[in-house]
């Protein structure tokens, strides 16, 4: 019949605080198992996990100190005919493992409570606008504390602040993958418009307190997307240079092509923005991509109507 194994926290308290490290040995050597074809070195280091795990959750009036834990392995180690240096190197093993654990565990706890409370201010700011918004709230909705809250985020200002830049940031990282990529220059200004458009619906209560409270920040948006393109012309030249080979762009200026196609998104976007954001402004690309790259002018279809076009002109 195989033995039980003991509940090691009634084993440290029966020995207590004043232990000495024989007697916690003879204590432990009672209680170990050893698995067939299992060395007595890694019986005893499993031990040393489940009874370290127990030892930490005790008052430190109640348990021997952490000195005697370890001189009492050592004993253990020696009555079982173990090598001391096999025993204390897999012991630092474990000790390493679980520290980096934790700090991982902590780091990913970190981590989440932060992501919550940015979701938790997204919605707060764009219910209620930065300056009725408080941070009492915000920390409510997110199920945290205030002090947590403003470990991670010392004022609401700095809240706000770091939300919009985290959002431009994540826009930005979008786009740049687009700017990069290999594709034709019209599948590039396509997907370009579907992530630029898609951006601004899903943060489209933001984006209201960014343009009434904090004109500033809308203003940083758009010259973020100038500034991101214009720092890969180059690679848009060559793209432009392509296409025009292949008779597919006309031979304008990129610059006036540019600028006047920004101003006309941010028309589309501003006209979205009046009327409240009563629909999705993704819907809005198909008429978007068919003036930018057509016009808005129906083509001639019979020599009659070709001469009345070019007459126009």
């Amino acid at each position: 019949m195989a033995k039980a194994q003991p509940v090691w926290a009634s084993v440290l308290k029966k020995t207590g605080s004043k232990a000495n490290p024989q007697d916690l040995a003879h204590a432990l050597s009672r209680g170990i198992l050893k698995n067939d074809g299992q060395d007595a070195v890694e019986a005893l280091v499993q031990t040393f996990e489940k009874v370290v795990a127990e030892w930490g959750q005790l008052p430190a009036t109640s348990r021997p100190s952490a000195s005697v834990l370890v001189r009492a392995f050592r004993c253990t180690a020696a009555q079982w005919g173990s090598s001391e240096p096999d025993l204390l190197e897999r012991l630092l093993a474990v000790v390493l493992e679980h520290s980096a654990g934790d700090r991982s565990s902590r780091h990913t706890e970190g981590r989440n409570t932060r992501e919550r409370i940015l979701a938790a201010a997204q919605e707060v700011f764009s219910q209620k606008g930065f300056h009725q918004a408080t941070m009492d709230e915000i920390a409510e909705r997110a199920d945290v504390g205030k002090g947590t809250l403003y470990r991670h985020f010392p004022s609401k200002e700095n809240l706000f602040h770091q939300l919009v830049q985290i959002r431009l940031n994540e826009l930005e990282a979008q786009a740049e993958c687009v700017l990069d990529s290999e594709d034709d220059v019209l599948s590039m200004i396509e997907k370009y418009l579907s992530i630029y458009f898609d951006f601004f619906d899903r943060n489209q209560g933001l984006y209201r307190v960014m343009v009434h409270e904090h004109p500033d920040l809308d203003e940083r948006l758009q010259d973020l997307y100038v500034e991101k393109i214009m720092r890969r012309i180059p690679h848009l030249k060559r793209k432009i240079r392509e296409a025009r080979l292949q008779n597919v762009l006309k031979d304008v200026n990129f610059q006036t092509v540019f600028h006047g196609a920004m101003g006309f998104i941010h028309g589309v976007i501003q006209r979205w923005l009046a009327q409240d954001c009563t629909y999705s402004l993704v819907k809005e690309l198909p008429t978007v991509k068919e003036v930018l790259f057509y016009g808005f002018v129906k083509k001639p279809k019979t020599p009659e109507e070709d001469m009345s076009w070019t007459s126009t002109k």
